[in-house]
């Protein structure tokens, strides 16, 4: 009996200790295929990206992009479909929300602040990336 429960709590301490199925997805290289930019009713659509942008997302929670031979490092998290981007003293740079990811391609949106003065504005990003490995 007191092994069940002691195989039992092991296995219940691995449940809870893995990483969501998002976090796990998203660990490795992803490429910028395109951009969606919307802003009240004008919309830009940006296909065959005029440059090749790398998003490595490491399992350490630190994501490194690359372009143009040049490169940042972000720590993120991600939590309830969101994916936080952090500076490196730990403030919130970005949130994207995650509208899909699986093992070929993610989808990522991102609310932006509007441009000029006023009410109901919607203006927002939607990027679409590739799985490189």
């Amino acid at each position: 009996m007191l092994k069940s429960r002691l195989i039992f709590g092991f296995i219940l301490c691995l449940f809870f200790s893995c990483k969501s199925g998002n976090e796990q997805k998203i660990i490795g290289e992803w490429k910028l295929d395109s951009a969606y930019y919307h802003y009240n009713q004008f919309d830009f659509s940006s296909e065959g990206w005029h440059q090749e942008e790398i998003y490595k997302f490491l399992p350490s929670g630190e994501a490194i992009t690359s372009a143009v031979n040049a490169s940042v490092s972000n720590k993120y998290s991600i939590k309830d479909n969101r994916l936080n981007y952090f500076d490196a003293n730990g403030g919130l740079v970005n949130v994207y929300e995650i509208l899909s990811i699986n093992a070929e391609n993610m989808v990522l949106r991102m609310e932006k602040k509007p441009l000029f003065k006023g009410a109901n504005q919607n203006r927002f990003e939607i990027r679409y990336f590739s799985k490189v490995n």
